[in-house]
């Protein structure tokens, strides 16, 4: 497995290359140019961490060029499950694991509440329908119930063709820095410069320089400082990019392998449907798990990218293992409340109570036990169906990611992070050596846990500390 440090220029991926996954096309993009393609490169929700985990592939990241789609340095205590990421690297779909050299977060819809259904669960963003499920996610609420209208909001999930944004991750924030929007623009008026993305007018006349390719049916980034106007309802522009790649909105390099998973627009006409936004050829696939597919309805596809079209060779109807959530890292903080026992792994709460446990039990479970947690989101709560302890494991090659503040240094052999020991004696350093290594400093490691509860680090990263 090599090890690249930032081969790529900084800055978000814009070309996605020989073999990509997708889940739809979730508020936000990247730029229009092209770059040197990899060798694999995925984009979607993240679904796991202890490497980052998009659509069943557990990616290695300490090293990748990590930004978000403005360019700004990322750290993977940033991520959350459900934001919607680019990833760049090597993968094999074989064995679900891969190395990353770029990972791009793409950043979702932002804005306030202008109305809420909570029976419906639904609410409307910036003139855009969010519908949600039993997987989406919740950050700063406990549930759906919990928001409130005028709450400041960051949706992540899947748009479609109807400017409705399937949600999987809704984030409240403290207060909104500015506003975000994707979606298909209609009513386009170049005399008064504004257009139509769902229930919202877009006025882009301020907006220098001024937008090239716009028009109707197009899907368009927009960024403003500010909501829409109180009084007239119009939303002024301060950024306006036609985002129409492939991709979550990026582009993708001619005859690439190509791995989606999206929402069906519609059925299938003579073959041809899109999923996701992107145009998809199923008249030569073998399907799985069904034999037809309906609009509205979640569906993966695999195949060749030939410029404009998906030319699928599989199709896979209904869910599969990949569509579960998984987390490998180290205990931080155990609970038992009755018979409940939760613990947070990665930042991520999760109800370990009815899991079955391999190479361990619960009784075994400890703060800083280095686990591998399988299970689904149930109403926002994860639940494990598996728990597996993972401590010793560093010969049979379970490595994790970690990161944090280093605390109580006294030589690159001995350290702790987030209250574990550390070894970096043997390590391989990025943005730093192992001269950096200090207490304050902020790292992100890969490795495995020995025997005695120290993490042998073999990869370690320097980022900037949290603000």
């Amino acid at each position: 497995m090599n090890f690249k440090l930032n081969p790529w220029a900084c800055g978000p991926i814009a070309a996605l290359a020989v073999a990509l996954t997708v889940v739809g096309c979730g508020g936000g993009g990247g730029s229009s140019g092209t770059v040197a393609p990899t060798s694999s490169v995925y984009s979607g929700p993240i679904t796991g961490f202890g490497s980052v985990i998009v659509n069943g592939v557990r990616f290695d990241t300490v090293g990748a060029n990590t930004v978000d789609d403005d360019g700004n340095p990322v750290r993977l205590d940033e991520l959350r499950l459900g934001m919607m990421v680019t990833v760049g690297g090597d993968a094999d779909d074989a064995t679900s694991r891969g190395t990353a050299t770029q990972l791009s977060l793409t950043h979702g819809t932002t804005g306030a509440i202008t109305s809420i259904d909570t029976v419906a669960g639904t609410l409307v963003l910036l003139g855009q329908t969010v519908t949600t499920n039993a997987s989406t996610i919740y950050e700063g609420v406990a549930t759906f119930g919990d928001l409130i209208v005028g709450d400041p909001i960051e949706v992540y999930g899947v748009l479609q063709s109807d400017n409705t944004l399937l949600a999987t991750l809704i984030e409240k924030k403290s207060a909104l820095s500015g506003v975000r929007l994707v979606g298909y623009m209609s009513a386009l008026d170049t005399i008064t410069q504004t257009f139509v993305v769902g229930g919202l007018t877009v006025n882009y006349a301020a907006v220098s320089p001024a937008p090239s390719g716009l028009d109707n049916g197009k899907r368009v980034k927009i960024r403003a400082t500010t909501g829409p106007d109180l009084v007239t309802g119009v939303l002024t522009a301060a950024s306006v990019k036609v985002n129409e790649g492939a991709a979550n909105g990026e582009n993708v390099a001619a005859n690439s392998y190509l791995k989606l998973k999206g929402i069906a627009e519609t059925a299938p006409v003579n073959g041809l449907l899109k999923v996701s936004g992107t145009p998809v050829d199923v008249s030569a696939a073998t399907f799985v798990g069904g034999s037809s597919i309906t609009a509205g309805q979640v569906i993966k596809v695999k195949g060749i990218w030939d410029g404009s079209v998906l030319k699928a060779t599989k199709v896979q109807v209904g869910a599969d293992d990949n569509d579960r959530n998984e987390l490998y890292g180290a205990v931080s903080s155990l609970t038992t409340v009755g018979s409940t026992t939760t613990v947070v792994v990665h930042d991520v709460t999760v109800d370990v109570s009815n899991a079955v446990f391999t190479h361990g039990s619960l009784g075994q479970l400890a703060v800083g036990s280095y686990v591998e947690i399988k299970g689904h989101v149930v109403d926002g709560v994860l639940i494990a169906t598996k728990v597996e302890l993972k401590t010793g494991h560093a010969a049979a090659g379970f490595t994790f990611e970690d990161f944090g503040v280093i605390s109580d240094f006294t030589s690159a052999s001995s350290f702790k992070v987030n209250g574990v020991a550390v070894d970096a004696s043997a390590a391989r350093f990025a943005h730093g050596t192992a001269s950096d290594l200090a207490d304050g400093a902020y790292v992100e490691i890969e490795g495995a846990q020995n025997d005695a509860g120290v993490f042998v680090a073999t990869k370690v990263e320097f980022k900037a500390p949290p603000v």
